[in-house]
């Protein structure tokens, strides 16, 4: 009786992984940080994503898609190359979709200095 309590309250936990979603783990630049203009924006995530249903965009402090070349999804990990940024705050917009098909969005911002 003793293990089959165990093993039910042990069952949520073994679980999880099963549950897990695509969420962001890292970013360069990192949100909020002031930054010279970067060559590229990445994005690393707790998994491999699903390419045709995840994403991000740079937005300039106008709205403007600054992303510059195609987004480039590869593993867990989101590339964007949006060229020679000009100073000021910047918005980078995100969703993800791992192999749990669940999708999850976020948004950050970061500065580029003079």
């Amino acid at each position: 009786m003793n293990r089959m309590l165990l093993a039910v309250a042990l069952l949520p936990v073994l679980a999880l992984p099963a549950f897990a979603h695509a969420r962001l783990l890292k970013s360069v630049p990192a949100a909020g940080a002031k930054v010279t203009s970067p060559l590229h924006i990445s994005l690393r995530f707790s998994e491999a994503l699903e390419p045709a249903f995840s994403g991000a965009l740079l937005l300039d402090e106008d709205g403007r898609n600054v992303s510059g070349e195609p987004v480039k999804i590869n593993g867990p990990l989101i590339t964007l190359t949006p060229g020679p940024l000009p100073p000021g705050v910047y918005h980078v917009s995100w969703h993800s979709v791992g192999h749990d098909t669940n999708r999850l969005d976020g948004d950050f911002s970061f500065t580029v200095k003079p």
